[in-house]
């Protein structure tokens, strides 16, 4: 018996969250534990449906507009750091540490160092989404970049190619795969990013809403904006998945 892959796909996580949901509710019913440590799943969709057109939605509507902002940056600009960069040796070995450290380093730790210039200004809150994601695009991208079949390059130059011609029609298809791999690890960082930046800076988003939530004991709440954050990051990791599937039809 042939088993479709697509639907095994689709229905597999479903299964698996559908499980974890049952598994949170005995939980929570066999030990009795406080609902302001943690509520009941049912108890967290109720306070979604309840609070969303009033404070969810609006929120949400925040992050989702830093993490498409901070995301649409990172991508052209860690693409060109890569791209530029791939063309030189020292280059090369220069900016890949820096590019680690900084991808290794959770941007909401200099937050404080940022207020000190930006105040609490919203614009803050993408720049941290910008650091967070650009070096993983990079790092990727790069990778992807450096490593080409010599025997293309050869043939490129055979044909009497430019170097930007090589880099456009063989560079860049072959580290397709990379690329998008590194487009991937952005989304999750974009949706961690921004979650912390809300949480640091404040100015409303769904981190804020977690933080004053807790802050209040209002736990069904704040694991309600958790369920929409992640919501957010599989919605958008899913997109990019997607574009990859119509791009990288070889892989």
């Amino acid at each position: 018996m042939k088993i479709n892959s697509k639907a095994v796909n689709i229905c597999a996580p479903i299964i698996v969250i559908i499980l974890l949901i049952i598994l949170w509710q005995i939980i929570c019913t066999v030990t009795n534990i406080s609902f302001h440590v943690l509520p009941k799943p049912g108890e967290v969709g109720t306070a979604l449906v309840e609070n969303f057109r009033g404070t969810i939605l609006l929120d949400t509507m925040a992050s989702v507009k830093v993490m498409l902002i901070g995301y649409c940056i990172a991508v052209p600009l860690g693409f060109v750091i890569a791209a530029i960069s791939s063309q030189f040796t020292l280059a090369v070995r220069s900016i890949m540490p820096v590019l680690i450290i900084l991808m290794l380093t959770p941007m909401a730790t200099l937050v404080p160092i940022f207020k000190l210039f930006w105040g609490v200004d919203p614009t803050l809150k993408i720049l941290i989404v910008v650091l967070q994601c650009t070096p993983v695009i990079a790092v990727n991208s790069l990778s992807g970049f450096i490593y080409v079949p010599e025997a293309k390059k050869e043939l490129m130059r055979a044909l009497g190619c430019r170097k930007w011609e090589s880099f456009f029609r063989v560079t860049v298809p072959n580290a397709m795969p990379q690329i998008f791999t590194g487009l991937k690890l952005g989304c999750i960082l974009c949706t961690i990013a921004a979650m912390s930046a809300d949480i640091s800076v404040g100015q409303g988003g769904l981190g804020y809403r977690i933080q004053v939530a807790s802050s209040l004991s209002a736990t069904d709440l704040a694991y309600a904006a958790i369920v929409v954050a992640a919501i957010l990051g599989v919605a958008l990791y899913m997109i990019v998945s997607v574009i990859e599937s119509r791009i990288v039809t070889w892989k």
